[in-house]
This record gives structure tokens, C-alpha cells and sequence, in this order.
């Protein structure tokens, strides 16, 4: 059975950073898995917004069936997890309980106020100011932490990332069955 930490908070709120500091803290292999490797790693075409022909509109619904099948793929072959994801809609959220359903899960609800996620969103370069993606932040906070009651909760805007590692490895060590599977 294959281990999940599961990151679950809007964009900028600190997952990415969180999910590499537990990486380099926890005893035992873990992948950091999320959709923003795959676009950053160059595999879809330039999207129209870029100047390319890629309608992303048309496009998403199939890129995200796409990573939801990899990480049934990964866990399905025996490898350990940390997925910083952001469960967009109780479509997805039921589409991953029944991809999840079999492995050893632990669900982490990612907050920080908004004005971090504002100073956050504005400071990172794949956020073009003015267009759609500004305010894909605040835009999720209202609906993203709704779907499930969390195994942990922590603010990453009240300690350093490598302290918030330790809080989360430090409960998910002692963890029971988790609550994901229970919304």
C-alpha cells in the first residue's frame, strides 16, 4: 500500500515549497507530485493566452483526467507520494477518493491569510498581473477547503518551511485512518 501526504490548498499558499521540504526530511522515498511540473516541464503546447494555440479552455478538462490518471498510475505501482494538488470541484474530490481509496492517506488542508497569498501571487513569474491568472488565490479559497474534513491543518504564513515540514511529518507519524474518505 502506497503512502499519500496530500497538500490540498489554493494556489501560492505555500504547497510546492512545503512539499519539497518534506521530501528532504522524511525518512522513507517520496515523489513530489504536481500539475504545475508537467507545464513547467514544457509538455503542452503554448497556450493562446501565450500567443500559442493551445485553448486551455478546451484543453484543461483533459489535462487534469490526465495527472488524476497519473497519480493513480504512481500509487498503483508501489511509490510513495506527496501530491500538491487543489481539489477544484466535488467532481474531482470524488473522482480522487476513488483513485486514493486503497492507499495509506494523509490529508493536509494548506492555509495562509490572504494578504500572503496576494504578496505571494504577485512575486511568482508565472503569473501574468492584469490577466486571468491574477487572483487564482483568492478565487479558490472560497470552495477548495470545503470537500473533506482534514487529517492536519497549518498556516505556512506563522513558521519557516522547514518548520511546517516537521509539524506535518510529525503528525503524520502518528496518524490513524484518514478523514478524506469520510465527505
Amino acid at each position: 500500500m502506497s503512502k499519500i501526504i496530500f497538500l490540498n490548498g489554493t494556489s501560492s499558499s505555500g504547497k510546492s515549497t512545503l512539499a519539497k521540504q518534506i521530501q528532504a526530511q522524511v525518512a522513507i522515498p517520496f515523489w513530489h507530485f504536481a500539475s504545475d511540473q508537467l507545464v513547467e516541464a514544457g509538455m503542452l503546447a503554448k497556450r493562446e493566452n501565450d500567443g500559442g494555440d493551445f485553448d486551455w479552455k478546451i484543453n484543461r478538462p483533459k489535462f487534469f483526467a490526465a495527472f488524476h490518471a497519473c497519480i493513480k498510475a504512481i500509487l498503483d505501482t508501489g511509490n510513495n507520494i506527496i501530491l500538491d494538488h487543489i481539489i477544484e470541484s466535488e467532481q474531482w474530490y470524488n473522482e480522487l477518493k476513488k483513485i486514493l481509496f486503497a492507499h495509506d492517506m494523509f490529508f493536509v488542508g494548506v492555509h495562509c491569510p490572504v494578504s500572503i497569498l496576494r504578496e505571494r501571487e504577485l512575486a511568482r513569474a508565472d503569473r501574468h498581473i492584469g490577466q486571468r491568472y491574477c487572483g487564482e488565490a483568492e478565487y479558490h479559497l472560497t470552495h477548495v477547503h470545503s470537500y473533506s474534513h482534514y487529517d492536519f491543518e497549518l498556516d505556512t504564513s506563522t513558521q519557516t518551511p522547514a518548520e511546517s515540514a516537521k509539524l506535518v511529518l510529525d503528525a503524520w507519524s502518528s496518524r490513524a485512518s484518514s478523514r478524506f474518505f469520510e465527505g
